[in-house]
């Protein structure tokens, strides 16, 4: 057992210092270090392989075609200046000084039903975009949104994760909700003042390319359709229709054997939600040359997403080739042995099992299924043990989380500024959700 977890945290550091510091390409260190971990885990050679081509695979199943349509509606958004009188209407609105609490709210809400990444990816135009306008790094906008994303994902049902950790403890869900909420609160207020204070004038080489190819190109579409509110609706419309349609099939279940219920259930699929979204974009596409114009615009999605996809399959591969060696079943046998740790003892497996794995769901599903033989002799309610579980899961995100290569490629991010910025956002996050779980303990919860 004290085998494999050090082969894992070598593993884990030597991954760190490729990238980092050897400026090995993520795409070469993600999948060398994969196919290593297999084979110093035993599974063979064959047997490794075979396991990191599933856990590459298995990744990008369910979200290669959903990031290349989302690439589409940003290049439409991009081309008609629709992304950029979003921008400019948010901005009007709220102001720049709450621009980042913006980002956090609304990426609070509309992670609820969409996966973080999808998520992410269909507000990349707005989002870059706002830097633009309001003259911010897009670290600055970008990890804002993250915070709300992260936090709704991981802790405010019918999210998958959430609602496997209500299953497996058994739990009165209504309160396990009302206590999320409160703690998910804590949470993104610490990763958005993290943003505020340290992210302000983190300036990047890929900012600099945002107002080259932005701000030139969508001057004159400010300048011409500010007063047009109806196209600000338009724009909006390939965004928040997916987001609509995806969140309906989370909260609503249909089981009758009708017409209807296989239209809803095929409308709600996420990568049909998003494929409506696309359509939509396209019938913003007007003018002469439209064909040619929609085509060029699919090929440089296609070619913007590709890096994207890669990498992103590469980590997926890393973190399935972990999963496949049992190493978070060991860790909980480790935690098993110091039930004295009480009420930390559940936010610390979370937080071990997802440093260890890159997965927020092996996390929140492995931790609960550690936790459930002894919740009740732990020092605090079920519910709570869930809150304290769903902070950890979130703390600490790095190089082998999806999420963290997303970044590193949709914004040309340094894996060392991710390190600097992302990760210790997350663990900031998880901190102050934690002190939020510690304050309702205090109130009697």
């Amino acid at each position: 057992m004290l085998l494999n977890l050090s082969i894992l945290i070598f593993f884990l550091l030597f991954l760190i210092f490729a990238i980092s510091k050897w400026k090995v390409h993520p795409f070469i260190a993600l999948i060398l270090t994969a196919l290593a971990m297999a084979v110093s885990f035993g599974l063979g050679g064959k047997e490794s392989v075979d396991v990191v081509l599933r856990g590459f695979s298995g990744t990008l199943k369910g979200i290669a075609i959903i990031i290349i349509i989302g690439a589409f509606i940003g290049e439409v958004l991009q081309d008609t200046g629709g992304a950029f009188r979003i921008a400019n209407t948010i901005v009007k609105g709220v102001g720049k000084k709450k621009l980042p609490w913006a980002m956090g709210f609304t990426g609070y809400i509309v992670s609820i039903p969409v996966f973080v990444d999808v998520a992410y990816i269909l507000l990349q135009p707005v989002t870059e975009s706002l830097s633009v306008k309001s003259k911010k790094p897009v670290l600055y906008i970008g990890l804002a949104l993250v915070a709300g994303l992260m936090v709704s994902h991981t802790l405010i049902p019918p999210t998958p994760g959430p609602l496997a950790v209500a299953e497996l403890l058994n739990l009165d869900l209504g309160r396990m909700l009302m206590i999320n909420i409160i703690v998910g609160v804590f949470a993104m207020i610490g990763g958005v003042l993290w943003v505020i204070f340290y992210c302000k004038n983190s300036w990047l080489e890929y900012d600099e390319k945002l107002k080259s190819t932005l701000f030139k190109d969508n001057e004159s579409a400010d300048s011409s359709n500010t007063e047009d509110t109806g196209n600000v609706v338009l724009d909006l419309l390939p965004i928040v229709v997916p987001i609509v349609l995806i969140g309906m099939g989370s909260f609503v279940t249909l089981e009758d054997n009708n017409l209807f219920t296989t239209i809803f259930n095929f409308l709600t699929i996420p990568l049909i939600a998003v494929l409506i979204g696309a359509f939509i974009a396209l019938f913003q596409l007007r003018g002469p040359g439209r064909s040619s114009k929609l085509n060029a615009l699919v090929e440089q999605a296609i070619l913007k997403s590709a890096l994207v996809i890669m990498i992103t399959g590469a980590g997926g591969a890393l973190g399935f080739v972990i999963k496949e060696a049992g190493i978070q079943n060991q860790i909980v046998d480790v935690f098993a042995n110091f039930p004295f740790l009480g009420i930390l003892l559940p936010f610390a497996v979370a937080t071990i099992l997802t440093v260890s794995t890159g997965s927020i769901t092996v996390s929140l599903v492995g931790s609960a299924s550690m936790l459930a033989p002894m919740i009740d002799s732990l020092p605090v309610s079920p519910e709570m043990v869930a809150a304290l579980i769903g902070c950890g899961s979130f703390c600490v995100v790095h190089a082998n989380s999806s999420l963290f290569w997303l970044l590193n490629r949709l914004h040309e991010i340094p894996p060392k500024r991710l390190y600097k910025t992302l990760t210790m956002q997350s663990l900031v996050m998880g901190l102050s959700g934690l002190l939020g779980v510690l304050l309702l303990k205090l109130f009697g919860f």
